[in-house]
């Protein structure tokens, strides 16, 4: 999980917000949601779910984010848990999603080596994903991609899924 209170932990996570917050509507389900940070912006209920699934079974939610998650999962299940998203998402709903580009895992690992971020969070990456898995992430699961952007200076990128029918 992520230390935000180490200061580029800090701040990449408020980069992070700065995206999603415009986009958070309805009920919220915050997947990866650590202690619950982005609470304070959410205007509907708000489920947060680290490692335990169960809070967000038998609920819908009109807004999924996955901020700085997928890549410490494995691709397998990063597709699971996309598919039940699915029948998660009330129709209108959207899914947005932050994960490091390819380009951003040697500076990861530099910044983990003198310590500025931490190490066990930067080792837990599984993968780092590319444009075109997103969409392919997107596309196998029955979303489409309404948005997909680099920020960062290219370091991190970030995708809105919405249903594709």
């Amino acid at each position: 999980m992520i230390n935000s209170s180490r200061f580029i932990e800090g701040f990449l996570q408020k980069q992070r917000f700065k995206k999603v917050i415009p986009l958070l509507k309805g009920d919220v389900l915050d997947f990866g949601g650590n202690e619950g940070e982005l609470r304070e912006y959410i205007k509907g209920d708000y489920t947060v779910v680290n490692y335990d699934h169960a809070p967000m079974e038998g609920k819908t939610f009109d807004t999924i984010v996955a901020l700085a998650v997928i890549e410490h999962i494995e691709i397998a299940d990063v597709f699971s848990i996309f598919h039940k998203f699915k029948s998660k998402l009330n129709p209108g709903g959207q899914i947005f999603l932050t994960t490091p580009t390819k380009m951003a895992k040697p500076v990861l690992e530099f910044m983990a080596a003198i310590k500025i971020v931490d190490k066990e969070n930067i080792e837990e990456h599984k993968h780092y994903w590319n444009r075109a898995e997103i969409h392919d992430l997107a596309h196998k699961n029955g979303f489409r991609v309404k948005k997909y952007k680099k920020f960062q200076i290219g370091f991190n990128q970030y995708a809105l899924f919405e249903h594709a029918s």
